[in-house]
């Protein structure tokens, strides 16, 4: 039987003026490290359509601790060592419990 994701996380960057591409890039870049990770079960990046400087990564994770692990993967250190250059705010990140779904 193959767990359920409990875990939903939204994370939100807004990239400086000029350096949108640069944090697209970025994002896109750990995709594939962290789609790899055990207990990842969705990792997809989106641009707003109202104000395209901003990038959000939707995640859904079997569980808090494999998210947990996952934020001190070498690509994610990576990744927050180069936002510093790129974002124009830190990134939000916002946790969420799966409580019905269909």
């Amino acid at each position: 039987m193959t767990a359920r994701s409990t875990l939903i996380v939204i994370a939100a960057a807004k990239a400086k003026p000029g350096q949108e591409k640069k944090l697209e890039q970025a994002l896109c870049e750990v995709a594939g490290p962290t789609r790899a990770q055990p207990g990842c079960e969705l990792f997809s990046l989106y641009r707003s359509l109202e104000h395209a400087s901003t990038i959000i990564g939707f995640e859904r994770w079997v569980s808090r601790e494999h998210h947990a692990r996952h934020l001190q993967g070498t690509h994610v250190q990576t990744l927050m060592s180069a936002m510093s250059d790129l974002v124009a705010e830190p990134p939000q990140i916002l946790l969420y419990e799966v409580l019905n779904e269909k």
